[in-house]
């Protein structure tokens, strides 16, 4: 059985890797070379979590596995009057490494393996079509443009007809990084959210600094011009916003230095956070599989969007390993709904952060400010997707949430 692979992301290196290891037959369709997605613009600012990390130690890529280019802390601020912070402490650190380095690195690794990754751009039914004649079963893992028209949208799963933010950020030096290093996250009632993870890129350690702006609120201006074409004067703009809104960040930035690591190194954009059928026949004989950003956008709030992708990969190539019949409609729906079983919690605790907050979420974070055992619990379950559901689904799970957390000894 030959299975085609479309898509160069997390989900479709992860899957093609996995697939090399088990020995399945499969072609990794790309429409880049590894040199074209280092020289691009940051689609994204990634944290890979302990059980990512993990899965890139199964799958033997450990280019990243030094303390240089670890987040081990994880601080969040809520602004304004009566406003609140704690950090928490991660129980393995995360990794945070520009992405554009990483896919790169992971499609050379792919063709290191005896690969043969094929450059052909797929960018419509019409492509995926023609792939439908040399494969049993094509996997779209690229979720940008005409593909995504191909899995239609699933109105029960996707609560959002338009972006709840939009996007703006750059690779920065000049930022100390958070006493102890890690993570920042600074929200602002009514404005949006502000990110300042340290990040490893191709200059060294610098901050990644992306501002999600509600639309029509005071973070607003700043996303909706092309920024590209003016470094100097949109880091002028971001210092001026953190000067503002997030004076803890503000107070680590040293003004004289504070600039653009790259010009190129801007993102600008919006998500619409949608979950799509996971499936879709091609012809007669072939489907097409949804899987990473091809079937599930999550807004990067949590920080979710790369760990999940990685995650339902291997599901998915532990499903196509196993099964001995055609990869038919009833294989991919079958598989489908068991990796939304894995998804949804990612879906529904991001959904429930990015809309308007219910009284039980300012409910654990100001017990997590007030205690720090709530805080450590809240932090650990940042790679507990489905435990972290679980305690934000409601009222009452969150009094347990807390309750739980509040029962363990502090350490002597």
């Amino acid at each position: 059985m030959s299975i085609g692979i479309v898509g160069t992301g997390i989900s479709g290196l992860h899957l093609a890797l996995r697939l090399r290891q088990f020995g399945v037959d499969a072609t990794l369709y790309t429409a880049q070379e590894p040199d074209d997605i280092r020289g691009g613009p940051p689609l994204n600012f990634v944290t890979r979590f302990d059980s990512t990390r993990e899965r890139e130690s199964a799958l033997g890529v450990t280019a990243w596995s030094s303390e240089a280019y670890d987040n081990a802390w994880m601080h969040l601020h809520v602004e304004g009057p009566g406003g609140m912070a704690f950090r928490g402490r991660l129980p393995k650190p995360a990794s945070s490494v520009d992405f554009r380095m990483y896919l790169a690195t992971l499609l050379e690794e792919y063709r290191r393996r005896g690969g043969n990754p094929q450059r052909l751009p797929v960018a419509d039914r019409a492509g995926l079509e023609r792939l439908a004649a040399r494969h049993d079963l094509v996997v779209v893992a690229a979720g940008r443009g005409a593909l995504t028209e191909v899995f239609p949208r699933d109105p029960a799963r996707s609560p959002y007809l338009s972006a709840p933010r939009r996007l703006a950020g750059g690779l920065f030096h000049g930022v100390r990084p958070p006493e102890p290093a890690g993570m920042t996250m600074h929200m602002v009632p009514g404005a949006g959210e502000i990110h300042a993870p340290t990040y490893h890129s191709f200059t060294g350690q610098v901050t990644a600094v992306l501002v999600e702006a509600v639309p029509d609120g005071p973070f607003a201006e700043l996303t909706g011009r092309d920024h590209r074409g003016d470094p100097d004067g949109f880091a002028k703009e971001v210092l001026a916003l953190v000067t503002a809104h997030a004076p803890a960040l503000r107070e680590r930035v040293d003004e004289r230095d504070f600039a653009l690591a790259r010009p190129v190194d801007v993102l600008q954009g919006a998500v619409v956070p949608v979950v799509r059928r996971g499936w879709a026949r091609l012809d007669d004989d072939t489907c097409a599989l949804a899987v990473g950003d091809a079937w599930i956008a999550n807004d990067p709030l949590t920080a979710q969007g790369a760990n999940l992708g990685s995650e339902l990969a291997f599901h998915l190539a532990d499903a196509l390993r196993e099964h001995t019949g055609p990869y038919d409609a009833a294989f991919c729906h079958a598989v489908s709904e068991r990796m939304w079983r894995i998804a949804r919690p990612v879906v529904d605790w991001t959904n429930l952060f990015i809309g308007p907050p219910p009284p039980h979420l300012g409910t654990l974070l100001a017990a997590a400010a007030a205690d720090q055992r709530v805080a450590d619990a809240f932090v650990a379950h940042l790679d507990r997707p489905d435990a972290m559901w679980r305690g934000l689904a409601s009222p009452e799970s969150t009094d347990e949430f807390i309750a739980r957390a509040q029962s363990v000894r502090s350490a002597v």
